[in-house]
């Protein structure tokens, strides 16, 4: 029965002392201390929530970074975008000062030539054969461009003559090329003489003056214009001028070197002399 009762109390004392400990739990947590329990899950727990927290704080950077990126990335392309009307809005202006140039040069062209029915063209290809100079432009029978017509530039310096013709082009052989003889006039005293092509003389983009009038003297400098006999070219527009003179031994004249009145290199829109009054 001791025995019995002992044990009895053993037990008690065990839930007393366990129901004191939860209290004892409580009570600390009511106060905002923690207790061993809370200090253990914390300690345990408190790394792991660094670690979350640093991982969120990178995120949040890394989110930061790709909307800041994104940003710039548009306002690059809204520049690229902005750099391009600006561009073709300078080359619009810049073709439209040049075109209005033209067309004061050309209006200045035909108060020289009154009796000249001209039409513009671009060149839009060269000849790549090393036998002849000539170039392709973008008008043709269409716009009353016919085989002999005789084209200029707006300074009237004579650049060649249409050898062939179709509906929308047209080709033009220039005033070096073999195949070119023009009557002309040279100096002020108006001697006439023939400019022909040479083929030596045309791969350095010069032509040839020959058969002057008997005793006739070119000199460098000499401007060399069409005599406008034959037909073939309008009377008065400049071919070139002297840039070497060719003689003989016993000094005799040979040749004398032309140069063309303008630059095969830069040359890019001509005007074509459909009609103009010959010289009978």
């Amino acid at each position: 029965m001791n025995s019995f009762f002992k044990k009895k109390e053993v037990r008690i004392l065990a839930l007393v002392l366990v129901v004191a400990v939860i209290i004892a739990v409580s009570a600390s947590v009511l106060n905002g201390r923690a207790g061993i329990f809370a200090n253990t899950s914390g300690a345990l727990s408190a790394p792991v929530k660094q670690v979350t927290l640093a991982f969120v704080d990178w995120l949040e950077g890394i989110y930061g970074y790709l909307y800041k990126y994104d940003q710039l990335l548009a306002e690059v392309e809204a520049l690229k975008e902005a750099l391009v009307i600006a561009r073709e809005e300078a080359m619009q202006g810049a073709i439209a000062v040049e075109e209005n140039k033209r067309l004061m040069e050309l209006t200045g062209l035909k108060e020289m030539h009154t009796d000249f029915d001209l039409t513009s063209a671009r060149i839009i290809e060269w000849n790549s054969s090393n036998w002849a100079s000539s170039f392709t432009i973008g008008k043709g029978e269409s716009s009353g461009i016919k085989v002999g017509d005789c084209v200029i530039t707006e300074y009237n310096a004579l650049v060649g003559q249409v050898t062939e013709v179709g509906d929308g082009w047209a080709n033009v052989r220039t005033v070096v090329d073999v195949e070119m003889s023009i009557g002309a006039l040279v100096g002020e005293a108006g001697n006439a003489a023939m400019v022909v092509g040479d083929f030596s003389l045309m791969k350095k983009g010069n032509t040839k003056l020959t058969h002057l009038t008997e005793g006739a003297q070119p000199f460098v400098g000499d401007p060399i214009l069409t005599s406008g006999k034959g037909g073939m070219f309008p009377p008065g527009l400049i071919i070139g001028y002297v840039n070497a003179i060719e003689l003989e031994a016993a000094g005799q004249l040979i040749y004398a070197v032309v140069e063309p009145a303008y630059d095969l290199d830069t040359i890019a829109q001509v005007f074509v002399v459909r009609e103009f009054d010959v010289i009978e």
